[in-house]
């Protein structure tokens, strides 16, 4: 009779987290709402900008942020105020979700490299700064950056290459359930995010790590 040996697996020596709806509140929302009062010229605004292909292509850094402005205000003239304004302000209410710079910061002082990977356009530069938990991360990479998104394959095996890192070594955070099995795909243990709490049980009982 034979056995498969079972292969051990590697622990967890590096985590990787996604940023939107996992350590802040990305939510555009806010600034739409800011800017007009009807509901259904929120959601025209909202799913205009922030649903569009051209906002895909500038997360993939395919197009300037002039160009996709100078577009969405073209293709809509009748809001070329509200589409400029939102361009400029979406990003200055995103707060941290609930726990998460509590947890993040127990994994860095219990020794655990952190990095960041995503699907962000250069506007990340603009509020980056004003994020203190990244001074916690050792390594960020955005997709606009590698003209990749997330959840092709290209965007996980370049990580790696940029960051030295090994692919059954990882841990990847993600709230979207496509860029969880885009990981897995990628030969990455990967967990989606629903919250803090559930997170801090999944790291420790899941996946060994102490804290």
């Amino acid at each position: 009779m034979f056995f498969t040996p079972i292969t051990k697996m590697k622990p967890v020596e590096n985590l990787v987290f996604d940023l939107g709806n996992v350590l802040i509140d990305f939510n555009p929302r806010h600034a739409v709402n800011k800017i007009v009062a009807d509901h259904a010229e929120q959601e025209f605004l909202y799913t205009t900008i922030f649903r569009s292909a051209y906002w895909k292509q500038y997360d993939q850094g395919l197009i300037t942020f002039d160009e996709l402005n100078k577009t969405l205000t073209d293709n809509h003239p009748q809001y070329t105020h509200q589409i400029n304004w939102t361009l400029h302000n979406w990003y200055k209410e995103q707060p941290y979700l609930p726990g998460m710079f509590n947890l993040v910061s127990k994994l860095n002082a219990a020794g655990y490299p952190l990095f960041l990977l995503s699907n962000a356009n250069p506007s990340f530069y603009t509020f980056a700064p004003n994020l203190d938990i990244l001074n916690l991360f050792t390594g960020i990479t955005i997709s606009s950056d590698l003209k990749l998104l997330k959840p092709d394959k290209e965007i996980y095996d370049r990580f790696c290459e940029i960051h030295h890192l090994h692919p059954d070594e990882i841990l990847f955070i993600d709230d979207q359930q496509k860029n969880v099995d885009g990981a897995i795909a990628a030969g990455w243990r990967a967990y989606r995010f629903t919250d803090a709490c559930a997170l801090q049980y999944a790291l420790e009982e899941q996946f060994h790590i102490k804290l």
